[in-house]
């Protein structure tokens, strides 16, 4: 008995939402059956005001002034692009950057290369965890995949000398191991250029 008495509230309760509501508040409509068709588009048509609305702006009229002239100050000149230091922000990302190089010298290197692409995913923009990666990946024959991930720090690392002349090696590295000599070659003169 007590299912059908839920039953017939849950009906009631429906029934009730779904029917139209006479307190709820309609949003005004614009009516524009009284405005002409044949005005060009652009062309400003008054309207009737409508009774008992006023509008008053909150603030005053906004001030055009004309551009100042801007004298000739000196330009500060910021250091130069390949002096930036590539060292990691996130003491996070030194952690594992430091951890990673631990498990690789000991022999882990899928422990490693799973911490440099937690590194990676914190500090996307920092050249050495390209490096490392690159490093590890080379280290397990992916040779691939290391050399896409050097690759992609070498667009990171644009403007470093150091952090380039070490992908760039570590890109010949890959490249010798893989079997490519003439690419190998390519990738040591890229990096003796820095």
């Amino acid at each position: 008995m007590k299912k059908v008495y839920l039953m017939v509230g849950l009906a009631l309760v429906v029934t009730g939402c779904a029917g139209p509501n006479p307190y709820v508040y309609k949003a005004p409509v614009e009516d524009r059956s009284r405005t002409p068709q044949s005005s060009e588009p652009g062309t400003v048509v008054p309207v009737d005001p409508v009774p008992g609305v006023k509008v008053t702006p909150i603030g005053g009229a906004p001030v055009i002034r004309a551009q100042r002239e801007e004298e000739d100050k000196p330009v500060q000149i910021q250091a130069p692009v390949e002096q930036v230091v590539s060292q990691p922000q996130s003491p996070a990302v030194i952690a594992l950057l430091e951890t990673a190089r631990q498990d690789s010298s000991s022999g882990n290197l899928r422990t490693a290369q799973n911490r440099l692409e937690r590194a990676l995913r914190i500090a996307p923009r920092d050249p050495e965890v390209y490096i490392q990666l690159a490093d590890v990946q080379r280290r397990q024959g992916q040779f691939l995949q290391a050399e896409q991930v050097a690759l992609k720090g070498v667009s990171v690392a644009a403007g470093q000398k150091n952090p380039l002349r070490r992908l760039w090696s570590l890109i010949a590295d890959i490249r010798q191991e893989a079997g490519n000599a003439a690419g190998a070659a390519e990738a040591r003169q890229k990096a003796a250029a820095y």
